[in-house]
């Protein structure tokens, strides 16, 4: 984790992939997108730079195709 890492929750990583909650998570259960950190029994976020790198990756693949 990064020092200046933040934690995002599901509205913000909507929010930045422009996915919806049903395919994050289908997306996480099939190894595409990054697990998420559970902070307690009933809520768990995202570290802000894995999401981040996961769209950079998207868009290097686009430029490759």
């Amino acid at each position: 984790m990064q020092n200046d890492d933040t934690l995002l929750t599901m509205p913000e990583v909507e929010a930045l992939t422009r996915l919806s909650k049903p395919t994050v998570y289908q997306m996480i259960r099939e190894g595409r997108f990054p697990k998420q950190v559970r902070l307690g029994p009933n809520k768990v976020a995202w570290l802000r730079s894995e999401v981040l790198s996961w769209i950079g990756q998207r868009a290097d693949a686009r430029e490759i195709a």
